[in-house]
């Protein structure tokens, strides 16, 4: 096991529920997604990281062939692909599949092929396949940082994911006991905006969603190359680079 601290950074595409508070399944009824889309980025350099994203910031709000079309209401705060702009979205996705020190997994969640009481219950599908997600990515080092592109405010809620995560976490260290020697692991819930190693996240956890949703593959062929793992959980389905991400017709 190394020595480095590593830090993983995960955000989400797509809603974790499937019913609403009467019972009607809005997932049927085309008011819910399909899929659940988590997304993990792994560095083990979160500073430099967050500088490249920074830089690449400013380096695109000095573009003058993208600053010409920006209104006041849009200024790239941060990057978040539902609303950037599509000339942004293609500079970010190439950027990102620049790095070098990155790592990305991603796990698809079909909700329908869930199992019931995680279908009932959005807080428990979330914690549990951020788990199944994050089980075997997260002890490649003795001292982990997991953060969170979360905007819950409430610790219940924050508490309620880690233990479901540690759930399966320990679940599978059991299985795997060489993996518990002198780990260190640390849950963080930030804002998307506060680190661009979400920023990542939400754009990788983007573009899968846009191919399971709507069937649409131009974001997701700018960082093909750059993805580890797809794990189709429900499906039983690994995608890698020698096993490439289809879709069944």
């Amino acid at each position: 096991m190394s020595t480095a601290k590593s830090y993983i950074f995960i955000d989400e595409s797509g809603k974790p529920e499937i019913f609403s508070t009467k019972g009607t399944n809005l997932v049927e009824n085309g008011s819910a997604s399909r899929y659940l889309i988590l997304a993990a980025i792994r560095t083990n350099d979160q500073l430099q990281l967050q500088q490249k994203v920074v830089d690449f910031k400013l380096q695109l709000l000095k573009d003058s062939t993208l600053t010409d079309i920006f209104s006041s209401a849009y200024s790239l705060d941060a990057f978040h692909a539902q609303i950037d702009y599509p000339q942004v979205r293609e500079r970010f996705y190439s950027f990102i599949a620049s790095l070098e020190e990155i790592k990305i997994d991603v796990i698809i969640v079909e909700k329908l092929k869930c199992y019931p009481a995680l279908q009932r219950n959005p807080g428990k599908l979330y914690g549990v396949m951020s788990g199944q997600l994050l089980k075997n990515i997260c002890h490649q080092s003795s001292n982990t940082e997991i953060i969170f592109s979360r905007k819950d405010s409430k610790l219940k809620l924050r508490q309620e994911l880690e233990i479901e995560v540690e759930r399966v976490r320990l679940d599978y260290i059991q299985k795997h006991p060489k993996l518990q020697s002198n780990l260190n692991l640390q849950y963080f819930h930030n804002p998307h905006y506060t680190h661009g190693g979400l920023q990542i996240a939400d754009y990788i956890a983007f573009a899968l969603y846009q191919v399971y949703e709507r069937n649409q593959w131009r974001w997701f062929e700018l960082v093909a190359k750059k993805i580890g793992k797809i794990q189709d959980i429900c499906n039983k389905k690994y995608f890698t680079q020698s096993n490439p991400l289809q879709l069944s017709p």
